[in-house]
């Protein structure tokens, strides 16, 4: 039964990739030999936010509601998890064969992203709910993909999706879901 603690572990390694800054691991190195798999790619949003959202005080497991849990094919409820990198507590729901996680991040805005402080590969992407938005993944993995949401200056709301090999056949778009989970958030966080 280890399999769900070895999904959210890969979930959460991913929505926490570390700095770029000098002797800080990054998501996507090969800690023994620092060999990065990925680089910064710079993707600016493509368009302005119509509002600010603070996430402030956002309680990451009450962005998602009962209600919505089905629609996304998660079946538990969420737990609080440390994100170190994002010095801030995010939210994981596991499902058989993956994991889902929302972090409101309030120490950097999306920048950090496109402007190569933070590792993978980020690609503007059509706006969620009306909000700027990107994708990040890492070349080495295929079953992951976070979407970031541009909701203030210096803000943004981080979903996560990952995907056991396992379990394509039922989740063949990592990146689609992530954007599902952020649009559910943000669908929320407009109310």
């Amino acid at each position: 039964m280890r399999r769900p603690l070895v999904l959210t572990l890969a979930a959460l390694a991913l929505i926490t990739a570390c700095t770029a800054e000098p002797g800080t691991p990054k998501a996507g190195s090969n800690a023994s030999t620092g060999a990065s798999t990925t680089t910064p790619t710079s993707a600016e949003p493509t368009s302005a936010r119509p509002r600010e959202i603070r996430l402030d005080g956002q309680d990451p497991c009450r962005l998602l509601t009962s209600e919505q849990l089905p629609a996304l094919k998660i079946d538990r409820e969420g737990r609080p998890r440390q994100s170190e990198a994002y010095q801030t507590t995010g939210c994981a729901w596991t499902v058989t064969g993956a994991s889902n996680s929302l972090v409101p991040v309030t120490r950097e805005g999306i920048e950090a992203w496109t402007g190569g402080k933070r590792t993978g590969k980020a690609t503007a992407v059509e706006p969620v709910m009306g909000f700027p938005a990107i994708t990040v993944t890492l070349e080495s993995d295929s079953l992951s993909c976070d979407v970031m949401v541009d909701t203030a200056e210096g803000q943004y709301l981080a979903a996560a999706f990952t995907v056991s090999p396992s379990f394509q056949d039922r989740f063949p778009q990592p990146c689609a879901v992530a954007r599902q989970l952020a649009e559910a958030a943000m669908q929320n966080l407009l109310k």
